[in-house]
């Protein structure tokens, strides 16, 4: 079969008669998959580009491409490929590939010759009635093919866009999609459909991190901001700061890792937890700081003194008028001189870096403790953790053991009114009271200097004697002696 006056003759390409009346393409860029196709219901027009296309395959130097179609009864695809200037956007070659019907080859043919020649903005404004007049209409059972024609076009730019460094917002601007339009609900596959959602994904992605990454930084600050008020941080603290992708143990997990550089480095601090800390800067004053040395304990964090990088010759500048920045321009450095930049109108977001150098960790019976070593001393951050664990038997068995053993000499009952205990009178009694009555504490002791002071020593290593020498001078004859 031959049209008349259409170019090269339908015999002289790869078609087969079945029958006589029907046509079957099979080539290496068209494949009609649909045998039943009768050709007395294609318009001419149409018959006419089937049998004289010369824009099947792939363009030399090719750049980009794009696939829309479905499998459901049958295989329909429509793939498009196009070279495409990256300066000027002008589309310089276009070329197809087509499976299943002759209206399928024909559409997508006539989305090639309709866009060749046009910049990207042009070829999205070819629509599908534009194809269906190219073509010269097409079946009623057919009209899938001039959607998947008109989609593989928006295709064919979405992927020049996503190529060009285009994000998620610029290519939602430029080619806007309904998922729920007639189009798209008939193209089960779409490739630009599944490089919006690829995107998607990555940019979701990279926000996480941002977040991630934010909150980290945030907790580091948490804890040097209330180490700064003689307290620990708990997951309790920095709950509020996990971001909306993660877990709270996921969170921790990622904070435990940042942390992991330096917790060889930490070693020590850490076995604070379980022996006796060394000697602090408040030995000579008991268990505790005093509050006229430490933080109240419901002191609110101090306040971060706020820091700002001064611009170069900014200090030549302050007598003179006030710079007014246009809207859209920033000031910059550039070549050791203040100027005019135009501002990014889609900047690439900072991604801030943790900073957990010198925070410790005190692993408790249910939840862990952080702390910056740079302004909190081992032996408060222990007694921060044993006030920490809600166990007053422990606390106080050791802080008495501890005084006992590290210094030695017995503990003022008065010091565990200091933070970061800060316990009343009764709650030091009822604590001694306790440990009095179990035989694992029996070592514990309590006494009185001659002014009424109590004191509590381990028998372990200090004598009744020795004990009551030391706090005598403590309470009494220190004073005498000043």
């Amino acid at each position: 079969m031959s049209v008349e006056g259409k170019g090269t003759p339908v015999s002289e390409r790869d078609i087969y008669h079945i029958p006589a009346e029907r046509v079957l393409l099979r080539t290496a860029d068209v494949y009609q998959t649909e045998a039943e196709d009768d050709v007395t219901s294609y318009s001419d027009k149409l018959l006419a580009i089937v049998a004289d296309f010369k824009n099947s395959g792939e363009p030399e130097g090719a750049n980009v491409q794009a696939m829309v179609g479905k499998s459901k009864r049958g295989e329909v695809a429509c793939r498009l490929f196009a070279r495409i200037n990256a300066e000027t956007g002008v589309i310089e070659a276009a070329g197809f590939k087509a499976r299943g019907c002759l209206a399928m080859t024909a559409c997508a043919s006539a989305a090639c010759l309709l866009i060749e020649g046009k910049g990207v903005e042009e070829a999205l404004a070819v629509s599908l009635d534009d194809i269906r007049e190219c073509v010269g209409g097409v079946p009623s059972g057919k009209v899938n093919a001039l959607h998947f024609a008109a989609c593989a076009i928006r295709a064919l730019v979405g992927d020049f866009l996503l190529r060009d460094g285009a994000g998620l917002a610029q290519l939602d601007e430029a080619v806007p999609c309904d998922e729920g339009s007639v189009s798209c609900i008939m193209a089960e596959h779409c490739s630009l459909r599944q490089s919006r959602l690829e995107v998607r994904l990555e940019e979701e992605a990279q926000a996480n991190e941002r977040a991630q990454a934010a909150a980290l930084a945030d907790a580091c600050d948490l804890v040097r901001e209330r180490t700064a008020c003689g307290r620990l941080t708990s997951r309790a603290d920095w709950n509020a700061l996990v971001p909306a992708h993660l877990m709270p143990d996921e969170f921790e997990a990622l904070l435990m890792d940042l942390l992991e550089p330096v917790s060889a480095e930490a070693a020590s601090s850490v076995a604070a937890v379980a022996a006796p800390a060394p000697a602090s800067a408040f030995a000579n004053r008991g268990v505790g700081v005093p509050k006229l040395f430490g933080a109240d304990e419901g002191a609110a964090p101090a306040a971060m003194p706020e820091t700002k990088r001064a611009l170069p010759r900014e200090e030549a500048r302050e007598d003179e008028e006030e710079l007014r920045v246009p809207e859209g321009y920033e000031l910059r450095e550039v070549d050791g001189e203040l100027a005019l930049v135009q501002m990014d109108a889609h900047p690439t977001p900072v991604v801030p870096t943790p900073d957990a150098h010198g925070i410790r960790e005190l692993r408790g019976k249910a939840c862990m403790y952080l702390y910056d070593s740079a302004q909190m001393k081992p032996a408060f951050a222990h007694w921060a953790f044993l006030a920490a664990e809600d166990d007053p038997l422990a606390a106080f068995a050791a802080c008495v053991r501890e005084d006992s053993r590290v210094y030695p000499r017995p503990m003022p009952a008065a010091s565990l009114e200091n933070a970061p205990f800060s316990w009343t009178v009764e709650q030091i009694e009822a604590a001694w009271e306790q440990a009095s009555a179990l035989d694992e504490h029996a070592d514990l002791c309590r006494i009185q200097a001659s002014n009424g002071d109590v004191y509590f020593y381990s028998s372990e290593f200090l004598t009744e004697d020795h004990a009551r020498s030391l706090a005598e001078w403590e309470s009494v004859d220190r004073h005498l002696n000043v």
